[in-house]
């Protein structure tokens, strides 16, 4: 997939190492743990999600690939529950609209069964491979991170007199998420797909 755009963003994939180079984006307070603006986090997806038969209003789980820790301590557990929902899906129209896909994660479900808001968006930064399908980058779409003021890219192709392609109309839709936009007629996120995303706020785990 060729990428577009690096409009503000969304996740990263959680090693050993890496969580040893997070502990400087964690800080703990009276209220519990804040994990900082910008950390990465790594996600399975467990809802399979399709442009075809998706529609507004889905909810779609996910998983963190690895255990997020601080100081010895486990502040996420591994496969802690990352939630979220489809806000919008375009099908594909010949001469119209692209398959795309927004996409928000708005939840993590802790292992004790208490929910904590999240705001996080595709991490698009140059060289990331924000998804993989089966360990493998996807390549037949353009990937969008999105922030509080970006959103959603919608693109509808603008023809010429002469029927070529002139480029794209592109709206902006508030919110934050992440928007797959298509040239192919359907996007397609099996089970056990891979998701970077990165926060676009504090992500506050409270103690127990």
């Amino acid at each position: 997939m060729k990428q577009l755009f690096r409009v503000a963003g969304f996740i990263f994939v959680i090693s050993l190492s890496g969580c040893e180079a997070l502990k400087d984006a964690v800080k703990e307070t009276p209220a519990g743990y804040q994990i900082q603006k910008g950390a990465n986090l790594s996600v399975v997806l467990q809802t399979p999600l399709s442009s075809n038969t998706g529609q507004r209003g889905d909810q779609f789980t996910s998983q963190l690939k690895q255990a997020f820790i601080f100081k010895d301590k486990t502040i996420l557990p591994k496969d802690t529950q990352i939630r979220g929902l489809v806000k919008r899906v375009t099908k594909y129209e010949k001469f119209g609209d692209r398959a795309s896909l927004l996409l928000l994660f708005d939840q993590v479900v802790l292992p004790d069964g208490r929910r904590v808001p999240l705001a996080a968006s595709l991490d698009t930064q140059k060289g990331s491979a924000a998804i993989k399908i089966k360990g493998k980058a996807i390549r037949d779409a353009k990937i969008v991170g999105g922030s509080a003021i970006v959103g959603a890219l919608m693109g509808r192709k603008t023809l010429g007199k002469d029927g070529t392609q002139k480029g794209f109309i592109i709206g902006a839709a508030a919110g934050t998420g992440a928007v797959i936009l298509s040239d192919m007629k359907e996007v397609k996120l099996p089970q056990g797909t891979e998701i970077m995303i990165k926060l676009d706020e504090v992500l506050l785990i409270p103690h127990k």
